[in-house]
């Protein structure tokens, strides 16, 4: 465990232009050293950045080897070929190194980087499809305490001959395995270089944390729905692992609102005619465990071969009682179609009066429905969620263009991650990242998983999901189609109510979707000065802080709790919760 009192050094030059102490090193924090041209390198290099952000975990992203080396941790954005850096700067982190740092890379094929590594050799491959960590000791691999973060999927060998290309490492006597491929290569290393350490990861966080994402993973997780799959999150929490062991304080943008553990997301999916009127059952008993959801109103207002029209003025009337009392209403597309995913998408000036419901497009499902609800219920509908979580190529593109600010329509087991996060406006790597949250669905009910028989053993399995995912600071979305006002409602209420605790956020889709798109302006830095008390500085003014961010840092028992102030240099009032080896700020 780390432990705040100890006196950290840092690298930083006073305003007067005095140095600090001489026995300064490093300056706080970790830095990102963008390497290479390359469209290979720019996602590479976007996909480490996006890692950190994900986590709460501040850096410096440079190209500048000279200002990465000022940093404790220098995690190498780009592939580390030969003729990525210049002789000098190559120089710059083998001395970065050997002087005390601690440097992180993957991919690793340049060979005048191989001794920096510990490397003899190394290989690419498109078939290793299982990643398993082999050495539990490295405090890099502290967050991996479950069986499916020590061993990983990278795809599906049953569907695919060839998955995500890797690098296999043949390392020297000296270094450290962390971890081997199925086959039994070597797929990551620590290598001790002087009085610092160098990582080598054999996948690349493009291919394990933004393919994902695009919902290319080469089917890569091992349930659809329904479990715990961290496929794509262990490698993010291995830059936590480093980032908590190396940088001190640490200091990182806590992921869940409220300062809690951990968050369970509560949604339905309206899509069926009985779904109305017992909408304002699961309402009701929500409402009485003081809690709310969001349920995601199919507006089917015309009768074809698949139902019948169920979106009607009864089912209005049954909506705006659930409105009344609070909850939040979402769109679930016009025709829960099972084809969703291959509409053309359209013109956006459709309405409902120009619609051919007979001939569907991506802007008519989204717009109209939005238009429907808008228009009946009083409100502003910015919250989507697509018919059996079919995911069209440009849904976000259109969701952001038609006036919505947060989407559900992917399985946080299909995209490999636990945590919400702002998708692609395409599904392909080289489109622009959205201003739209996405938010996964973890846990469903749907597919004979919760029936009357099963609902003691699927409500021990949701448990276990939540459980593992407060483990990471991670949250579980749950999606209850409301049918059944007899097991499925009781199962729900047997799960909040054991949740029901000051370790758990329990809330809407909306909500969190809000805290995410929040947090994500929030970016604090700590200034500290040897043998001086650690000073957090936020980057905006105490009146424009969300509402729910916290910081979680470094911390031991009894210790001095750090200065907050913010950007006007004005000290923040705080309420602050000890836990262990870190102390949660609640800023507001």
């Amino acid at each position: 465990m780390m432990h705040a009192v100890r006196v950290f050094v840092f690298f930083l030059l006073l305003a007067t232009g005095n140095q600090a102490s001489s026995e300064a090193e490093f300056e706080w924090g970790m830095a990102v050293l963008n390497i290479g041209q390359s469209v290979d390198a720019h996602q590479e290099q976007l996909a480490v950045q996006n890692a950190l952000r994900i986590l709460g975990i501040p850096f410096l992203a440079t190209s500048d080897v000279d200002k990465a080396v000022r940093r404790a941790v220098v995690i190498v954005g780009g592939v580390p070929f030969n003729t990525e850096l210049t002789p000098a700067e190559r120089e710059s982190l083998y001395a970065y190194v050997e002087q005390g740092g601690v440097l992180f890379a993957t991919q690793v094929n340049g060979n005048m980087f191989f001794p920096l590594f510990g490397l003899n050799a190394t290989a690419t491959s498109r078939t290793n499809f299982r990643l398993s960590f082999t050495d539990t000791s490295d405090p890099v691999l502290r967050y991996l305490d479950h069986p499916s973060e020590r061993t990983v999927s990278l795809g599906d060998p049953e569907l695919y001959l060839e998955t995500i290309w890797t690098t296999e490492y043949s390392p020297g006597p000296q270094t450290r395995v962390l971890a081997r491929y199925e086959n039994g290569s070597v797929a990551f290393t620590r290598y001790g270089y002087g009085r610092g350490a160098a990582y080598a990861l054999g996948p690349g966080f493009k291919e394990t944390t933004f393919i994902p994402q695009i919902a290319k993973s080469y089917e890569a997780a091992r349930k659809w729905i329904n479990s715990f799959e961290p496929s794509g999150d262990v490698f993010r929490l291995l830059l936590r692992g480093l980032f908590e062991d190396r940088v001190h304080p640490f200091l990182l943008v806590h992921t869940i609102p409220d300062g809690k553990k951990t968050g369970i997301v509560l949604s339905h999916d309206v899509d069926a005619r009985e779904s109305f009127r017992n909408s304002l059952d699961f309402a009701k008993m929500e409402d009485s465990l003081g809690v709310r959801s969001t349920f995601f109103v199919t507006t089917k207002y015309f009768s074809d071969d698949a139902d019948i029209d169920y979106y009607t003025s009864d089912s209005v009337d049954w909506l705006k009682k659930v409105k009344k009392m609070g909850f939040e209403i979402g769109s679930h597309s016009v025709s829960h179609s099972l084809v969703f995913d291959e509409f053309p998408v359209g013109s956006a000036d459709v309405d409902q009066g120009n619609y051919q419901p007979a001939e569907p497009t991506l802007f008519g499902e989204v717009s109209v429905s939005k238009q429907l609800l808008d228009k009946d219920l009083q409100l502003d509908t910015n919250g989507f969620r697509a018919g059996y979580l079919r995911f069209p190529n440009e849904l976000l593109r259109v969701l952001e263009e038609t006036g919505y600010t947060y989407d559900s329509s992917v399985s946080a087991q299909y995209v490999l991650t636990n945590y919400p996060y702002f998708g692609f406006r395409e599904r392909k790597l080289e489109a622009e990242q959205s201003n739209i949250v996405v938010v996964p669905v973890t846990l469903d009910d749907s597919r004979e998983f919760l029936t009357a028989e099963t609902q003691n053993d699927a409500l021990r399995t949701w448990m276990e999901i939540v459980a593992a995912n407060a483990d990471n600071g991670a949250i579980t979305c749950l999606l209850i189609h409301p049918t059944d006002i007899t097991y499925k409602l009781e199962t729900e209420r047997r799960l909040i109510q054991a949740n029901l605790n000051e370790t758990t956020w329990i809330g809407d889709v909306g909500s969190i979707a809000r805290f995410w798109h929040d947090r994500s302006s929030l970016h604090p830095i700590v200034k500290k000065w040897a043998s001086e008390d650690p000073v957090i500085v936020l980057n905006m003014k105490l009146s424009d802080i969300p509402h729910g961010q916290s910081l979680m840092v470094e911390w031991t028992p009894g210790g001095t709790i750090p200065k907050i102030i913010d950007a006007d240099g004005i000290p923040v009032n705080v309420r602050t919760i000890e836990n262990d080896d870190r102390l949660v700020i609640l800023l507001r």
